[in-house]
């Protein structure tokens, strides 16, 4: 009898073994499906963050609004905002004004802090190095490096902040 109660504990294994395999497969599967609509749909939600338009802005003082000229000469032609050392005294300077009044015309007129504005300014540079194809074999490490960003974890809460996802899955995203 005992010759017997092996084969038979060895079949109901094997039958179980495949039956979780089979469920572990579909499940895989179905994941697998589900994550992809769900990208999808955040694919049709999704916005990219608006660029500033200077137009828009129109100072009251004409010393304010020479500042905002040359401020979007720096940011947008110069693209000052990628170097990651660049603090508001540094960019006042270059401008010849000093870091209150830029800091003032940056809160009135752009409603929001230097911060913020440079954060805006390196995510929609990460939007364009994220959808560029030659890119697409880098790290999202050397992205964010290359929108003036100096670690990970900055580029990542900044990027998230900006679009509402992170890198990595605004890359799958675009990659579709």
């Amino acid at each position: 009898m005992r010759p017997i109660v092996y084969p038979i504990l060895l079949v109901v294994f094997l039958a179980a073994a495949i039956v979780f395999l089979v469920l572990f497969i579909q499940s895989r599967y179905a994941y697998k499906k589900l994550l992809k609509k769900n990208l999808e749909e955040q694919e049709s939600t999704f916005t990219f963050s608006d660029k500033i338009d200077y137009a828009d802005i129109k100072a009251d003082d004409s010393v304010e609004q020479d500042i905002i000229e040359r401020l979007k000469v720096l940011l947008e032609d110069k693209k000052v905002y990628l170097d990651p050392d660049l603090t508001l005294v540094q960019l006042a300077k270059q401008m010849g004004t000093n870091r209150a009044t830029l800091s003032h015309v940056v809160n009135q007129y752009f409603h929001k802090t230097f911060p913020a504005l440079l954060n805006q300014y390196r995510v929609n540079e990460a939007l364009r190095q994220l959808t560029d194809p030659a890119n697409k074999d880098y790290k999202l490490e050397a992205i964010g490096e290359m929108c003036g960003y100096r670690n990970r974890q900055v580029f990542h809460s900044a990027f998230k902040r900006e679009t509402g996802i992170t890198p990595n899955h605004f890359r799958k995203i675009s990659e579709d």
